[in-house]
């Protein structure tokens, strides 16, 4: 190896080395705020389940009686189940071993999986694309806004991304030299995979398959017994649990009935929230230049695993059209496809910035300049979105108002309209309020108003922490503000008092 070529290596090694830690850094920012800044309800859904799984294991809540310990038993029980709670159970361990349920743990448990994602899309790209072109893509990975706040997040996706993307990387490895070994380690994390969030079937069965027969054709992949172990390992332990909680147990059944509407799938409204969707998440031109570099990989096979990827993201689509449209997480499946397909976009762009003789240097200094300012950007952009919200004072504020507000156990006194829809309230103050998640606006005169004064007219309180939801209920506020009384107002909520209403 020359001196050029050490010094290059040297950089190349320093950059992912710097790229880790700004990543690990920005995550750790403002680490101990509640997780109520990602998608509050599913975040603490699984703190329920996890800090119940402590409890029920002798664990203890410093500070808290035995009722109270009680109660949070009950909640999280009261948990449905959709996957299996792997991260949860995982959780409550730590917990047992920190002395508290501590929400701290599975945030950092998820910057650890999504750290570990980073390290195996590192791997993958090197298949692809050249030293910048990695770059390129570990930075997307590890840097782009959405996925740091998403890495953050106490739910089951930042171990499917981890574990999803170590798949596809033990299935390469197992190419390169197949074994029974190999292919049996690379059917068990694909299976686990699959366990963890079983969406993530969609985008790596079909990548495996496009990538097995584009190599070995459909004849001889039928008769490859390692094909066979890797697609018996991969789907075993997903077909155990279905079995288990849609025959035997029975918890299944409600949570799959209505997820697939086939009248969304032929609306061409339908497609129009999942676009919108992914420009809410990615933008629309970082989804176009990426898959045009996608589609650009030259090795036949490299080329269909990631095509086979894109496929399988769509037919997750098409199989739960109404949580692709509205669920911004359901995008994060495509992150190594897109990370990926920005490396190999920026490697074609060096490509030609070489054969460019006039100039050269001050080309190739101007693309670095617009790559790590891009990088600088979106970490720039989420430590102001980090530090917009502090959360720090609503563990103990739920504790309080829930208590003033809905004193009865067993009863729901109180009505919400809340960005977290009542998790909050669940989760600390150990009470379920009734979440208002209408919008009368559009409804005749007499039917609005007597669809409100029903739902209002039962309970005791009205708490609102969701302005904008708020806000945009002309009609309701003027309903409130003839008939109910204004009880406490502050920054953060407001409450109306609902006991005069008749």
């Amino acid at each position: 190896m020359t001196t050029e070529q050490n010094k290059t290596s040297l950089y190349y090694h320093f950059f992912i080395f710097l790229f880790f830690c700004a990543a690990l850094a920005i995550r750790l920012f403002d680490f101990d705020d509640p997780p109520l800044d990602f998608h509050p309800a599913r975040q603490l859904h699984s703190a329920l389940i996890a800090r119940a799984v402590f409890l029920n294991h002798e664990g203890d809540l410093p500070g808290f009686d035995a009722e109270y310990e009680h109660e949070a038993i009950m909640r999280g029980v009261q948990e449905p189940w959709i996957e299996p709670p792997l991260f949860e159970y995982l959780t409550a361990q730590l917990y047992l071993l920190a002395g508290n349920a501590d929400l701290r743990i599975p945030r950092a448990c998820s910057i650890l999986f999504w750290m570990i994602g980073g390290w195996g899309i590192l791997r993958l790209s090197r298949r692809i694309t050249g030293q910048v072109g990695r770059l390129t893509c570990l930075g997307f990975f590890l840097l782009f806004p959405y996925g740091i706040f998403a890495s953050r997040s106490f739910q089951p996706d930042p171990l499917m991304m981890m574990l999803l993307i170590w798949a596809l990387e033990a299935l390469l490895l197992w190419n390169d030299r197949p074994t029974f070994t190999r292919a049996l380690i690379a059917g068990i994390i694909a299976g686990f995979a699959i366990l963890v969030k079983q969406v993530s079937v969609f985008p790596y069965g079909v990548a495996a398959a496009f990538f097995v027969l584009s190599e070995y054709g459909l004849k001889n992949a039928l008769r490859n017994r390692q094909i066979w172990l890797i697609a018996m390992m991969s789907l075993l332990p997903v077909l155990v649990y279905n079995f288990w909680g849609y025959v035997i147990q029975g918890f299944l059944v409600q949570q799959y009935q209505g997820r697939f509407q086939i009248e969304e799938i032929i609306s061409p409204a339908f497609y129009i929230r999942w676009i919108r969707k992914l420009e809410q998440v990615f933008g629309i031109p970082m989804v176009v230049g990426s898959l045009m570099g996608i589609f650009s990989i030259a090795n036949k096979k490299n080329r269909m695993l990631w095509v086979g990827f894109l496929a399988g993201y769509i037919l997750y689509g098409l199989a739960l059209p109404h949580h692709i449209g509205t669920h911004d997480y359901y995008q994060l499946p495509l992150f190594p496809v897109l990370a990926v397909g920005a490396g190999k976009t920026v490697d074609y762009i060096m490509t030609g910035l070489r054969q460019i003789q006039a100039g050269k240097k001050n080309t190739k200094l101007l693309l670095f300049v617009l790559l790590f300012g891009t990088f600088f950007w979106w970490i720039t952009d989420s430590v102001i979105t980090l530090k917009r919200n502090d959360y720090r004072s609503w563990p103990r504020l739920w504790q309080n108002l829930a208590v003033e507000l809905d004193p009865y156990k067993g009863q729901i006194n109180t009505i919400g309209i809340m960005d977290d829809y009542g998790a909050g309230m669940i989760y600390w103050g150990l009470r379920t309020p009734l979440v208002w998640d209408e919008n009368v606006e559009k409804q005749e005169e007499n039917e609005a108003i007597e669809k409100i004064r029903k739902s209002m007219m039962n309970r005791e309180f009205l708490i609102i922490t969701d302005f904008d939801k708020y806000y945009q209920q002309p009609r309701l506020q003027r309903w409130l503000m003839a008939n109910a009384t204004a009880y406490r107002q502050t920054a953060d909520y407001l409450v109306f008092d609902l006991r005069g209403v008749q």
